[in-house]
């Protein structure tokens, strides 16, 4: 895998290291689940703690690199959901010689910090026992490399079990989170509590609204259907938990820690009004961010309430949307600039509100985030049986089905010698546990679809595999009886809007399944390359032979003029070209992803994203 991990599993749509390497003082690496990782645009406006982390901090000082992992537990070495042996986040991708290649180990420098935030499927996919002994050998191998670890509790859900009550979904792991902590003497933030008193601080309605993935169709033009996500954040809640997260780090106990507060960026507070007060049912808070953080600001008004706009601080109504899915009147999103700011939602009757402050760079901090309610408390976890994640109902209305005969890539065969396959033939998944199959496709929405997949299976034990879209999803293979009986087998994944890489991958060392056609609930997905264009640059496209992007490496077979733009737009190198290859990492002064375009003569030549790191 080496260089781009799982790049092929699917391109992330965010940036994953704002600093320039060769400046800063210190490395930042984010180790979580899906609530840390980056997600691709196409989940708009769903984001992970980590995707905006860096903006926190002074890119001449330190960078942060997130490689929080969707469906990953920390310990593994329990059942995962097919009953087979989950791999965990320390093997797959953090210890010298990772299963996954780019290893965080091998990466380390002395000075660096590793933060680990578990405990979510670890729930589900692993045991205290395994969590304990894993955490324990990434304790042992950051302080092995001269760096700092620091363990933070996870996230709570969305789940309010009274205004003044958080309930804990994920058993005793914040807890034991803690305990660890203390036992091998590691600097601790307690998200789990600090997120619940933001919660309560909030309340359920803008909890649901501001921080957590509510979302509908009527307010992103990418979301084919409406969000109900009580474990995933939205921008605006990431990016609330990352303030909180720096917050602690400011006022930690241990100075190592606090360290990093003289890391980080200048903070500019963003006010807003609503004028005539008493319009909205609910308005974005006040709150600060950095310098070129996207901040988004949103209003729902009161039944029988006109809303006019968003106006700035100089009395002026704004136009235009930094995120271009954006198409409700009452959200606003913007880039932060140097310099504090106001925005008034205007409301049929109101007037904006002009901004009289200085603009300043804020000077202190909170250190503790407010309670609502004065006699609230916490329980550190809840029994062995508490709430688990809701599931999301399958749907077996398959709108279209897909050939799966030829993958994109794949480690296996393409056979056609057992009858009963609907199309070219099937695919044959070779005997080993790395084994995989991937195909690109093109989602008309983002949302939640049934992934169905028609295969045989005729060995006598369960052939599971592991279907990536950004997120591990787990799909029982059962027996069939013989190779030539097939059957469907169904699981429901999270889609995003536009292109994206599906991978199956073979969880047991027999392989995986015969897979004849794969197919989606969602109707209008189409396969690139075979029912549907491409935006990205693909193996030797037609009318580009010879132009090859593997991974940081963009091969030419003639000069050009290559640009590379950043996930903001922004044109971050320029270069020409000869024929022959370069390596991306040479144009660019930080890891992350970026639009590549290719240049000859005139002719210009589709864009790809690639994973720098």
């Amino acid at each position: 895998m080496g260089m781009l991990s799982r790049i092929w599993q699917g391109a992330i749509f965010a940036t994953m290291l704002t600093a320039p390497v060769a400046l800063a003082k210190v490395t930042i690496y984010l180790c979580g689940d899906s609530t840390m990782q980056d997600w691709d645009a196409g989940y708009c406006p769903k984001q992970g703690q980590g995707q905006d982390f860096h903006y926190w901090f002074d890119v001449n000082k330190a960078a942060v690199v997130n490689r929080g992992q969707g469906g990953m537990s920390l310990g593994g070495g329990g059942k995962d959901k097919n009953g087979g042996v989950a791999v965990g986040y320390y093997d797959m991708f953090f210890k010298k010689g990772c299963s996954n290649g780019n290893c965080i180990a091998d990466k380390l420098q002395a000075g660096d910090y590793v933060v680990i935030q578990f405990g979510i499927n670890d729930n589900n996919y692993s045991t205290e026992d395994f969590f304990r002994s894993n955490m324990k050998k990434m304790v042992d191998d950051v302080r092995a490399k001269g760096a700092n670890p620091i363990i933070m509790s996870p996230i709570r859900r969305c789940y309010y079990d009274s205004p003044s009550a958080i309930h804990n979904s994920y058993r005793g792991y914040p807890a034991l989170s803690k305990k660890l902590a203390e036992e091998y003497d590691v600097p601790f933030i307690d998200m789990s509590e600090m997120v619940a008193n933001y919660m309560i601080s909030v309340g359920e309605r803008y909890a649901q609204q501001f921080v957590f993935n509510y979302a509908t169709s009527a307010e992103y033009s990418n979301l084919k259907a409406d969000q109900a996500d009580q474990v995933h954040l939205q921008m605006n809640g990431a990016n609330a938990l990352g303030r909180i997260i720096t917050e602690q780090m400011r006022a930690h106990k241990d100075p190592v820690v606090k360290k990093l507060g003289d890391y980080m960026a200048p903070m500019y507070q963003v006010s807003v009004k609503v004028s005539p007060e008493g319009s909205a049912e609910a308005t974005s808070i006040n709150a600060y961010y950095p310098q070129g953080m996207t901040v988004m600001l949103k209003t729902i008004p009161k039944s029988g309430k006109k809303f006019l706009g968003w106006y700035d601080g100089n009395g002026n109504k704004v136009s235009g949307q930094a995120v271009s899915t954006v198409k409700s009147q009452y959200i606003y999103t913007f880039k932060m600039k140097d310099a504090a700011t106001q925005f008034t939602a205007v409301y049929e009757g109101g007037t904006a509100e002009k901004y009289t402050g200085d603009g300043k760079a804020l000077t202190a901090f909170p250190t503790t985030t407010p309670k609502n309610l004065d006699d609230v408390t916490f329980v550190p976890f809840t029994p062995m049986e508490g709430s688990t994640e809701d599931s999301v109902k399958t749907d077996k209305n398959i709108k279209k089905f897909f050939d799966a005969y030829k993958p994109d890539e794949g480690e296996g065969f393409s056979e056609n010698n057992n009858p009963g396959f609907h199309g070219e033939g099937f695919w044959n998944f070779a005997n080993s546990k790395t084994s995989f199959a991937t195909y690109k496709v093109k989602f008309p929405g983002a949302g939640h679809t049934t992934l169905a997949i028609i295969y045989s299976n005729g060995g006598t034990s369960d052939r599971s595999v592991n279907a990536y879209l950004d997120h591990d999803y787990y799909i029982s293979a059962p027996p069939t009886g013989s190779w030539t009986t097939w059957d469907t087998a169904y699981v429901v994944l999270d889609a995003p809007a536009g292109e994206a890489e599906l991978k199956f991958m073979s969880l047991t060392a027999d392989g995986g399944p015969n897979i004849d056609m794969f197919g989606f609930s969602f109707d209008d997905v189409c396969r690139v390359g075979v029912d549907c264009g491409t935006s990205r640059m693909v193996n030797a496209p037609a009318g580009a032979e010879g132009i090859r992007l593997m991974g940081n490496v963009l091969s030419l077979t003639e000069n050009s003029d290559i640009r590379v733009y950043d996930t903001h737009g922004s044109l971050v190198a320029r270069k020409s070209i000869a024929a022959g290859e370069v390596d991306l990492s040479s144009l660019v002064r930080t890891n992350g992803l970026y639009r590549v375009m290719v240049r000859q003569g005139k002719v210009h030549y589709a864009a790809t994203w690639a994973k720098v790191r």
